[in-house]
């Protein structure tokens, strides 16, 4: 068998807002079929990369291909995206958006019924009345309308609760196993983890890692991390001697050896006054690994 095609190719991509470098020479292949992640925190430039791939923003330099082709308004019919924000008109229903957006995008009308069945949406309830979740599953549905091969999602889980975010997990993988090719821009560490079969990790516009979950939590190396949780003083006496993501309640502390470093890592909490609730020695996230790559976190 013969490599997989590639379903979309960025080859030194530069985009600048007047004196600020958006994009710094991105380069990326994503095969079809497979979900690839793009991580990184927010302004790192995941969704101006995404913008100029499924809306056509002008860029400065690089080029685009999809399934070989250059990127036209011809091969731009092969993508559907899914943007943060919701795309359906608040006053109409369902249906009505369904409909106004099949009209648009030239798609047959038998796929507003077999996109209304398949995410389970009310056909007469108007879009502003629906939840987070279900109107994730409108915007969904209505990039599906012309069954595009690859779909892009930017941050298809912000502001859900666990179990919709869940939900829209297991529709991603139902889009990979119908064949489609998936880019997804996260800064969410668990769902390109949970989701992808290889992330680009995206920091300040460049590519700073790309490989699979297990290959890039690799770049860590022997490392542990020490994650302690409560309220917590102190932190800045560790700083000095170790690597750590510090988020309001939790520290992720990277140590080469955690049966040595714990008595050190408590006994500096404890000194300076925190109230220690867990402490346990995990294996690195992609989280950890951005950290060891920046020096920051994801957030």
């Amino acid at each position: 068998m013969g490599d997989p095609m590639k379903a979309l190719e960025v080859g030194e991509l530069r985009k600048r807002y007047g004196n600020f470098e958006a994009l710094r020479g991105v380069n990326l292949e994503i095969e079809e079929g497979e979900i690839f992640a793009l991580l990184g925190p927010n302004g790192a430039g995941k969704t101006t990369l995404i913008r100029i791939i499924a809306e056509g923003l002008k860029y400065d330099s690089g080029e685009i291909r999809v399934f070989g082709d250059p990127l036209t308004k011809k091969t731009s019919r092969l993508i559907g995206y899914v943007p943060q924000e919701s795309i359906a008109y608040d006053l109409l229903t369902v249906e009505e958006n369904l409909r106004f957006y099949a009209d648009i995008y030239d798609a047959p009308r038998d796929r507003i019924k077999e996109l209304m069945e398949f995410f389970s949406l009310p056909r007469r309830k108007r879009a502003k009345e629906l939840s987070g979740g279900y109107k994730h599953r409108l915007n969904l549905a209505i990039a599906l309308l012309y069954e595009p091969k690859i779909l892009i999602l930017d941050e298809p889980t912000v502001g859900l609760d666990v179990p919709s975010r869940r939900e829209v997990w297991e529709l991603i993988e139902h889009f990979r196993s119908d064949g489609k090719t998936v880019l997804l821009a996260t800064h969410y560490m668990e769902e390109a983890e949970a989701l992808a079969d290889r992330v680009a990790i995206i920091n300040e516009g460049k590519i700073i890692a790309l490989g699979t979950p297990a290959e890039l939590k690799g770049l860590i190396g022997n490392e542990s991390i020490i994650q302690v949780e409560g309220i917590l003083k102190g932190i800045e006496r560790l700083k000095g001697r170790f690597k750590i993501i510090d988020k309001e309640g939790r520290v992720r502390i990277h140590v080469k050896n955690a049966r040595e470093a714990l008595p050190t890592v408590v006994h500096a909490l404890v000194e300076a006054g925190s109230e220690i609730k867990a402490i346990t020695v995990e294996e690195p996230t992609l989280e950890d690994v951005f950290m060891k790559l920046t020096g920051r976190g994801l957030e």
